[in-house]
């Protein structure tokens, strides 16, 4: 799966703009993935038992697994990679939704929720390259 990333506010362009907003507010001299994290734990659930965690403010570890197994080409995922390749070029909104919905399906959660972490965390594997972010442990 090849994904580019500029910069941040080109993935958050197909966002709502209270989701874009409040990414950037949360920028704030994090990196992509603690922005993806902040916002995660900001608008996650009190308890994440009912979604595969363990406790309070974990939910971002499953998501970010989650992420990893789609991007990186775990078979549970692979329809809808399928169904991005069949894209050309593939639209940047297509693609948070899709992720979004695949890993929302997953953790039981709206997927509406994930997609500006999703945005942030493909633009994270965008700047390092898909093959370099898959083999980081």
């Amino acid at each position: 799966m090849f994904i580019e990333c500029d910069d941040l506010q080109s993935w958050l362009e197909p966002l709502k703009t209270y989701q874009k907003n409040s990414i950037l507010a949360l920028e704030n001299g994090r990196n992509l993935q603690e922005i993806a994290e902040a916002w995660l734990s900001a608008r996650g659930p009190e308890s994440t038992v009912p979604f595969g965690g363990t406790g309070v403010n974990d939910f971002s570890e499953q998501f970010i697994a989650e992420f990893k197994k789609f991007v990186c080409g775990d078979p549970k995922y692979q329809d809808y990679r399928d169904s991005l390749s069949l894209e050309s070029p593939v639209a940047k909104g297509l693609f948070i939704s899709t992720i979004s919905a695949g890993i929302g399906a997953t953790l039981g959660f709206a997927a509406a929720l994930l997609a500006p972490a999703v945005a942030c965390m493909l633009c994270l594997v965008g700047k390092l390259g898909t093959e370099a972010w898959c083999q980081i442990e």
